[in-house]
Parts: C-alpha cells; sequence; structure tokens
C-alpha cells in the first residue's frame, strides 16, 4: 500500500497541500501523487533505486527542465515529511546526484547578491541582508529562477510555525523583497514572487517613545548635561545639538564623513552634506545643513578636540568616534586602533539614552529615542514658522505628507487658526 493511501500518509499530504492553493495545489497534489502511485510502498521502501527509476521513466517523457521541477516539487514534501515524521529522512537531499538544485551555491544568486549588498549603505545592512537572504534560500532549496509566489507564502508559514516574532518575519520579508526588487532591475525577464498584500504580514509597531516631541524646556535641560570640559562630552554635546536643531538621523550621523564638511565657510557657518538619505534606492536626496550659533561652536570644539589627540585626519575618516577607557591616562581616549569605524546607531541610541535617563525626560508607555530628538527639532521650526518646504528639505522627506506632522503638532494657544474664524467670535 502507498503512504498517501494510509490514513497517517493521507493526512499530511493534505496538511503540506494547505500551503498552495487553486492551480499550484492541483499541481503539486497531481506530481507528488504520480510518485506514490510508481511506487506502491510505504517511506521506507524509497530507496536510491526507486529515484534512479523513477527519473528514468519521466526523463523519456519530459525534457531535463520538467524533470528537474517535479523533482523539486517532491523534494519540497520530503523536507516536509522530514519535520513531521520521526526518523524518516529526505531522500533526494542525502544523495547529490538527485538534488535538482544549486540553491546558495548559484553563480547567478552569487552575482545578484554580491551586487545587492554592494548597494547597501551600512556594515551591519549588508550583514544583515546577505545573512536574510541566505537563510531563505537554504530553506526554499531552489535555483533563484525557480522560486515562485508559492514559495514566499510557504516560508511565512514556516517562519510562523517557528514562533518568530511578527517584527521579526516582517525584516525577513523586507530584505528579501529588496533582493528581489534589485534583480527585477538587473534581469528584466525576473520578476519579484513576493506579493507583500498577499502576505498580510503585521507591521511592526514602532515604541511610543519614537514619536515623541520634547518641550524646548526639556531640550536645554538634555543640552547642560554633557561634560564639556571632557572630550567625550564635547563629542556627545555636539551630537546633541545636531540631532535636536537639525534634526538628523542616527545613521546619518553615522555616515558623517570629514570629506563632506565644505573646506570654505561662507559668512562664519559651515556647510555639511549629508548624503544618501533614507528614500528609494538611487533616489535618496543629498542635502545640506548650514552650522551656525550654538551648534557651529560645539561642533568647532569637537574638530579641534580630534585634531589635538593625534588622530590622522583624513576625508574618509567618521566625524564622530569612539572612546575606549585608558589605563594609562586613568580615563576614556579616542579610540585610535579603530579611528577608521565610525560610531555605531546602536551606540548613538545608547548616548541619547543616557542622557535622557539623566535628565529625567519620561513618556508614558515609551523610551524616547535619537527619532524623538528628530520629531522634536521639526516640531520647534514648525512653531517658529518656518516654512513647510524648508522643513521638507532639511528633514530629507520625498513625501511633503510626511512633514505635515509637524505642523499638526505645532498649533499655538496663542493664535491658533480657529481664533480666526467669524463664527467663533
Amino acid at each position: 500500500m502507498s503512504f498517501l493511501d494510509g490514513a497517517t500518509g493521507r493526512k499530511l499530504f493534505e496538511d503540506y497541500l494547505k500551503k498552495f492553493d487553486g492551480g499550484s495545489q492541483r499541481v503539486y497534489r497531481s506530481e507528488i501523487q504520480q510518485f506514490f502511485d510508481f511506487k506502491d510502498s510505504d517511506l521506507s521502501g524509497i530507496s536510491k533505486d526507486t529515484l534512479n527509476s523513477y527519473r528514468e521513466k519521466i526523463g523519456k517523457e519530459h525534457t531535463p527542465k520538467t524533470t528537474k521541477r517535479k523533482f523539486s516539487m517532491l523534494n519540497g514534501f520530503f523536507k516536509f515529511l522530514e519535520k513531521k515524521v520521526k526518523g524518516f529522512q529526505n531522500p533526494i537531499d542525502t544523495l547529490k546526484e538527485f538534488k535538482t538544485h544549486k540553491g546558495i551555491e548559484s553563480e547567478d544568486l552569487k552575482k545578484y547578491l554580491e551586487g545587492f549588498i554592494a548597494s547597501q549603505n551600512t556594515a551591519n545592512t549588508k550583514r544583515s541582508y546577505e545573512n536574510l537572504v541566505r537563510l531563505f534560500f537554504v530553506w526554499a532549496g531552489k535555483d533563484l529562477m525557480e522560486v515562485s509566489r508559492m514559495d514566499t507564502l510557504a516560508y511565512r508559514d514556516h517562519l510562523r510555525e517557528d514562533s518568530n516574532k511578527d517584527t521579526t518575519i516582517w525584516n525577513k520579508f523586507i530584505a528579501l523583497n529588496r533582493f528581489f526588487k534589485y534583480i527585477e532591475k538587473e534581469n528584466r525577464k525576473f520578476k519579484n514572487p513576493i506579493v507583500f498584500k498577499e502576505l498580510k504580514l503585521i507591521f511592526p509597531k514602532k515604541d511610543k517613545g519614537y514619536y515623541s516631541v520634547l518641550s524646548t524646556a526639556e531640550a536645554e535641560r538634555l543640552l547642560k548635561l554633557p561634560n564639556r570640559r571632557t572630550a567625550i562630552g564635547q563629542r556627545d554635546y555636539a551630537m546633541l545639538l545636531i540631532l535636536l536643531v537639525y534634526g538628523l538621523r542616527a545613521n546619518e550621523i553615522v555616515k558623517l564623513r570629514h570629506k563632506n564638511l565644505e573646506q570654505e565657510r561662507i559668512k562664519g557657518q559651515q556647510k555639511v552634506w549629508i548624503t544618501d538619505r533614507k528614500g528609494r534606492f538611487q533616489n535618496r536626496p543629498k542635502t545640506a545643513i548650514i552650522l551656525n550659533g550654538r551648534a557651529l561652536q560645539a561642533f568647532d570644539d569637537w574638530i579641534e578636540t580630534v585634531n589635538r589627540s593625534g588622530v590622522k585626519v583624513t576625508g574618509e575618516l567618521p566625524v564622530f568616534l569612539p572612546f575606549i577607557y585608558d589605563q594609562y591616562a586613568h580615563g576614556l581616549v579616542i579610540r585610535r586602533d579603530r579611528q577608521d569605524i565610525p560610531l555605531s546607531v546602536k551606540a548613538i541610541e545608547d548616548v541619547v539614552k543616557k542622557y535622557i535617563v539623566k535628565a529625567k525626560i519620561k513618556r508614558e508607555g515609551g523610551t524616547l529615542s535619537p527619532h524623538a530628538l528628530r520629531h522634536t527639532a521639526f516640531t520647534v521650526l514648525a512653531q517658529e514658522g518656518v516654512r513647510l518646504q524648508d522643513i521638507q528639505k532639511l528633514a530629507g522627506h520625498q513625501d511633503i505628507n510626511t512633514t505635515m506632522i509637524y505642523v499638526h503638532s505645532a498649533q499655538s494657544y496663542e493664535d491658533h487658526p480657529g481664533m480666526h474664524s467669524p463664527l467663533n467670535k
């Protein structure tokens, strides 16, 4: 009796087919059923000779490409059974001559992955995306051009069954989707198999502190805390001012290099170019901020400290550098052995968190982050009457509707628009 004819086999078969729908389910049902009709036995009876015989049979009737596709479908079912049937080992996966794909070892995939990773901004993003893409192809056991819409749905189900958090699943599919979109641009024949709406993923909610805004008094309290008699205090003070006055993102501060500073100053002001800002790939705005006032003075103090420290200043040197404890100096010093490596986003988040805690600034149900300082910067500007278009350019927003949230936060008790309605007099 065939494995699929037994109660257990039939139930497992139906459970596996639930991963697919419509025409795809019919195709998978037919292909897998054909193999078990060919070999009328239970799982223990499937051997290397059985697989050889089956390949010879379908090889006489179909092209090598179709034979490969049939074995790929069978391989997927066997991988499913490995998890469900104790002691069963996928007979295709253990025999090299029956593998129907190169998977992550495919030269095409390696080429596209290399190009995709090179297009990313930071080292952390590169490592993360490469790992997430590789994990998918190891799981799928397919070549790039074989991946289908149904595979992405099955992968989502696999991640949920494996107790991954909604945020983790979202991030995995963001990486995959960006990779597939990159290939679409490089290869007209390739179509992105991910349909995001169809996946029905749960969008990760931001911590409430992400959207918080500090009052001017709270911001001033925060700025009084760094000890500017120390080098690290000068660095932290300059970073806090740039966050609170110009609204840079933490990752934009990370990417600041000395080559981004214009050498010539106009009217005593310093222009700094912010490159590769958030936005669609190859459509990310390059904008400039102009440092003046307290921010410029803090910036100059920090740069002077860097120059005095003996660090070799080059165009590629990060503007903000990490510190390390020096037992001979009995204090924190600029870390010279890693001077070409910038602060991480996490390090900047930790700096902000440290001073937020010291300043005793709290928000119910949320932890204040560098993004809260960004929101503060633009809300303050909106309250001061700065034009929306100017705030949009400073923020690096591609859509002015994103900038509108700061106008909503800028309502005044002194001159609210509702005061001017004739119906309110």
